[in-house]
């Protein structure tokens, strides 16, 4: 009886210690992704002439679908993609990234189009997807509500 006690207090001083070390692991892992796919949204407009993802021929016309495959596919300098990993004419650029990265509070890798009014991005979080991004800025952010261990809001990251 004495030794069970004594086990369910050292799990109770344990425990939050591991959970608090797999939150930090979660929140450098969505630092580690949003920096990733924002080094690669500038090189995708570097290598089109300054046209950010999710357009082709000057105009908005990217469904999730076609935003993820001018990510992880390869595209032609009009913003034209295809699922093809490999590059060959006239799909020169791409692929900027292996797959797209996933969330980890919600495990997916879906995104959510953010409208062009819109600067305060915690009016749109709703968790529903796993990232948010807004085509006029080539905003990139994690669709996640609340807090990191640090107080930080995950959208403002």
């Amino acid at each position: 009886m004495i030794v069970v006690t004594i086990l369910g207090i050292l799990a109770a001083i344990v425990l939050p210690e591991f959970q608090g070390h797999a939150a930090q692991s979660r929140e450098s892992a969505i630092k580690s992704s949003l920096h990733s796919v924002r080094c690669q949204i500038e090189l995708y407009k570097m290598q089109h002439n300054n046209l950010n993802p999710g357009y082709f021929n000057s105009t908005f016309s990217a469904t999730p679908t076609i935003l993820t495959n001018q990510f992880i596919g390869t595209s032609q300098l009009t913003g034209m993609s295809q699922t093809s990993k490999t590059p060959g004419d006239p799909y020169l650029y791409g692929p900027y990234l292996m797959q797209m990265p996933v969330n980890p509070f919600n495990n997916s890798v879906t995104f959510k189009i953010v409208s062009s009014g819109v600067t305060d991005f915690s009016t749109v979080v709703d968790d529903s997807t796993g990232w948010l991004y807004q085509k006029e800025t080539a905003t990139f952010k994690i669709n996640k509500s609340g807090t990191d261990s640090d107080g930080a809001s995950y959208v403002d990251y």
